[in-house]
């Protein structure tokens, strides 16, 4: 269990995790969550997540962080088909999830039968992994808080999984500081990223750390609302610390 956290604007007052998740997913409510159906190795997991993300922006206007994870990326899907792929390969150690939004990673891992830990930034992400696991009958799941600036967290783990984390260049050394804190020796991080052009940046990062790295491009059906028949491209990014 991550510690209390602090409350916005006040310098004092610590507030239990289970406290602000619950909130957390009180606020929920007024998102416009819609359930959807993803199949993941021949099994069909419940998502409940935004799928327009401009009504998405018209009601977040309340959040503290913008709640961007609430949305179902194109990345999060093929991530919960990477996470299979890696995991029949008997990975050593649990599974962490960085950045998890909805969720569908960690699920699609602990459903393998993974033991898995979740983290995010955003409470209500948090929340709604909670929501999203319960839904599929995946118990045993552990969300924490996860500040890549300010990461806590002691534990290995023998795989780090990540979808569409890669937005903002400016995180990525904290990014490569975490996994270096996180992959156990012998254990591997998976990154999923929609071939955005800055995120070869983060390759080389990688890479320079010491870290061997391949990518592998897929193209996979986008998510609604999108034009029929569109594709788009998804990049799987698998490291493995030296």
């Amino acid at each position: 269990m991550c510690p209390p956290l602090r409350n916005a604007g006040d310098g004092e007052t610590l507030t239990p995790f289970e406290d602000l998740i619950t909130a957390a997913d009180a606020r929920l409510d007024l998102l416009p969550l819609e359930t959807m159906t993803i199949e993941i190795a021949g099994r069909a997991f419940a998502i409940e997540a935004v799928r327009d993300q401009d009504r998405l922006l018209a009601a977040a206007g309340t959040f503290r962080v913008f709640p961007f994870g609430l949305l179902l990326w194109e990345s999060g899907v093929v991530m919960g088909d990477a996470v299979v792929e890696s995991l029949s390969l008997s990975f050593p150690g649990a599974v962490l999830e960085l950045g998890a939004g909805a969720g569908l990673g960690g699920i699609v891992a602990a459903a393998q039968g993974a033991g898995v830990t979740q983290t995010d930034y955003c409470m209500e992400a948090l929340a709604l992994c909670r929501r999203n696991a319960r839904a599929n009958g995946v118990m045993g799941i552990e969300q924490r808080f996860g500040d890549w600036t300010d990461w806590r967290d002691a534990s290995r783990y023998g795989l780090v999984i990540a979808a569409d984390i890669l937005y903002e260049p400016a995180l990525y050394g904290d990014i490569v500081r975490v996994l270096e804190r996180t992959v156990q020796p012998g254990g591997q991080a998976i990154l999923t990223d929609p071939a955005r052009t800055h995120a070869r940046r983060f390759v080389d990062d990688l890479r320079s750390a010491g870290w061997t790295v391949e990518v592998e491009a897929r193209r996979v059906p986008a998510l609604p609302p999108c034009q029929p028949f569109e594709m788009v491209r998804v990049d799987v990014i698998r490291a493995a610390p030296s």
